[in-house]
């Protein structure tokens, strides 16, 4: 999370509307998204149920992309308490896990995201190696999965001797090398 809002505080005022690797999406929908990630986690600890549909991710973001993420963030933190984590939860392919389980998984898309938003602001952005040696664990486990149902785009092929940051972003269909 201080990954991502590293990035978000850095956006500049004019680059809100730019394209991001996501199709159809420009910076602040990326930024609204992840914010509402964060609305899902603090529902979700506590133990509330999740809404229909997707908001909308630029008036989740707001006027202010960075104020909206930290009072959301802030929510949330406050949330996660001992009894929250261990809550048992059923996730979107029907999975039942402790809040706690879930969470573990959640770096992936939190890292993919901010790569995204660093690329749509003309950012660069180098995730620390445990974090993505992690996350291109689960991604692994998970992103067949994604695809499947239409939220993860087709894998990008990357040269041999690719980092892991690299194949990270390919997994999720990002063309981490620019090609």
């Amino acid at each position: 999370m201080d990954g991502f809002e590293a990035v978000l505080v850095a956006v500049p005022p004019d680059r809100w509307l730019s394209p991001s690797p996501c199709e159809g999406w420009c910076a602040i929908d990326v930024a609204g998204h992840v914010t509402a990630g964060l609305l899902v986690v603090e529902l979700r600890a506590a133990g509330l149920p999740l809404p229909q549909d997707d908001p909308d991710w630029r008036e989740v973001a707001g006027e202010d992309p960075v104020a909206s993420w930290r009072a959301v963030r802030a929510r949330m933190t406050a949330e996660l308490t001992a009894e929250a984590l261990a809550r048992r939860i059923t996730l979107g392919f029907g999975d039942v896990v402790t809040v706690s389980e879930w969470l573990e998984h959640s770096p992936v898309e939190l890292l993919v995201h901010t790569w995204d938003l660093a690329q749509a602001t003309g950012q660069e952005v180098v995730f620390e190696a445990d974090l993505v040696a992690a996350a291109l664990e689960t991604a692994r486990e998970f992103a067949s999965r994604g695809r499947a149902a239409g939220k993860v785009g087709p894998e990008r092929v990357l040269p041999e001797g690719a980092a892991d940051q690299e194949r990270l972003l390919a997994l999720f269909g990002r063309t981490p090398l620019g090609g």
